[in-house]
């Protein structure tokens, strides 16, 4: 089975190129629907503090985003128009601030989501933790762009990220319509030797006897970290063949251990250099 709707979310408004490019190329590699999702956000309310009565109402994101909206629905229908691609586009007037609320909604009755993570040194509107709220929430595939640089997605060459994992395993049949499509797909066990059960085995040889058999171009390699932690593993294994989509389950701990003690997922978004799909 296929993908047969994509949901690309426009409120990262400095990436929307970048967004489009993405969503663009995979409707045309799959030949899907394609659905823009702009979110206005309700304004923020902060309680009262000292001895003000009246809570403090901010209201710079709510305009801000209201503001762009004609802009970005018309680049959106002018892009997917261009490339004869079919396509809605969703303008959502939020009850909430919390613009992941309505890409998670949405998100969960579509095929794979794409979004773009945000710039932490750039103040844009949208949480700073938006792209770890739709992973955790949504229940469907994410196709996630880096904050800067050309974020070019190319299925010439994809990377499949793979421990033997329930979250790499979700990822990589979540991935399935991609992986078809890809002139080649590379998966990667980081530090085989390190696994008893591997030895003297070719590393992820199951998986990809399975992805042979729904038609992926695939060969297995095993990359030793030399140190670096998975995550980091796998982005420079991705840099050396030049892969143009890494495949990769994300938060097989919870977040907060991830965060305490480091976690590929967290790495991998935030020294992100090319598009990555991840599945929880």
């Amino acid at each position: 089975m296929g993908y047969k709707t994509i949901l690309v979310s426009l409120n990262e408004v400095g990436r929307l190129p970048q967004l489009l490019a993405a969503a663009t190329k995979l409707g045309q590699a799959l030949g899907t629907h394609v659905s823009g999702l702009y979110v206005i956000p309700a304004v923020q309310v902060y309680p009262s503090v000292g001895f003000e009565a009246a809570p403090q109402v901010f209201e710079g994101n709510r305009s801000f985003f209201k503001d762009n909206a004609a802009k970005v629905r018309e680049q959106f229908e002018a892009a997917m128009t261009k490339e004869g691609l079919a396509f809605d586009f969703h303008q959502v007037d939020s009850r909430t601030p919390i613009i992941a609320d309505e890409v998670v909604a949405k998100g969960r009755c579509a095929d794979v989501l794409v979004v773009s993570t945000t710039n932490p040194d750039e103040v844009t509107g949208v949480e700073r933790d938006f792209v770890e709220q739709v992973l955790m929430g949504v229940g469907r595939p994410v196709v996630v762009l880096p904050h800067q640089g050309e974020a070019k997605l190319s299925l010439d060459d994809v990377v499949v990220g793979w421990d033997g994992g329930r979250e790499a395993a979700r990822s990589t049949f979540d991935a399935l319509p991609l992986l078809r499509v890809a002139k080649k797909v590379r998966v990667i066990r980081v530090d085989p030797q390190k696994d008893a059960s591997l030895k003297a085995s070719v590393p992820a040889a199951d998986i990809a006897e399975t992805l042979a058999r729904h038609g992926v171009n695939v060969e297995t390699q095993g990359y030793p970290t030399d140190g670096l932690d998975e995550g980091q593993a796998l982005l420079r294994c991705a840099d050396d063949g030049g892969a143009g989509l890494i495949v990769m389950g994300a938060y097989g701990h919870s977040r907060l251990a991830e965060f305490i003690f480091g976690g590929a997922t967290r790495f991998v978004l935030s020294r992100l250099n090319r598009p990555v799909l991840m599945s929880h």
